[in-house]
This record gives structure tokens, sequence and C-alpha cells, in this order.
């Protein structure tokens, strides 16, 4: 498996790091707090599929639809930033659509927010 911080294939452990459980190889995990040391990473109910088929374009308010979705369910940005095992200062720049989330980080607000934020 690949560090989540800086994409190293290397044996991994489970970190904390600004509030996110990551999971990363031995020289990332200095960079936070070292949860559990294991190789098989922590089973999550929400599955996602990382392979976007055709080309996409992000819709013009997708940080506006984003927030609205997020206090629907009730979250804070700190909350969903922990589902979605990203740092709590992402979630708030792609909110204020200062970032664009990347293909993968779409597909998984998509799939835990409920909502659609690319268009053809």
């Amino acid at each position: 498996m690949r560090c989540e911080v800086c994409g190293r294939e290397a044996k991994l452990m489970r970190v904390e790091i600004e509030g996110a459980e990551l999971l990363v190889c031995s020289k990332c995990a200095s960079l936070g707090k070292i949860l559990r040391d294991s190789q098989a990473p922590k089973t999550s109910n929400i599955k996602y599929d990382y392979k976007l088929e055709e080309p996409f374009v992000l819709v013009e308010n997708y940080g506006e639809l984003i927030r609205k979705a997020r206090e629907k369910l009730g979250l804070t940005r700190e909350q969903l930033a922990k589902k979605l095992f990203e740092k709590e200062s992402v979630i708030q720049r792609i909110e204020a659509n200062e970032l664009e989330p990347s293909n993968e980080l779409v597909l998984k607000l998509e799939k835990t927010l409920g909502i659609t934020l690319r268009e053809q």
C-alpha cells in the first residue's frame, strides 16, 4: 500500500496528523501520533470506487454544495475531515472554493454527502 502523505510504497501504520487518521510510512509517522501499528487498514463501512470512467468538470458552486450538505447531515468540518481521512483545513478551503478537490476526493465527498459535484 502507499503512504497517504508522501505516496511511498512501504509498510504502513495508522497515525493521527492534525486530527485526521492516515495510513503512513515510518518516515511520515513522525509528523503525528501513532495510533496503532498495522499494515491492514481499518475497515470502513464506506466503499469508494476511485475510477472515473469519463472526464468531468466540477459544478461551479461546489464549495457551497459541500457546505450545505455537510450542515444538513449535522457534521462539523472536523467530523467530515475525519470521515474522509483529510485535514480540516482542506475541507475549509474546498468549501470556500479556494481549492479544487482531487478526483478521488470528489468521489469520497459525493458518496459521503450524497451529492453530485460533477457535470459532463
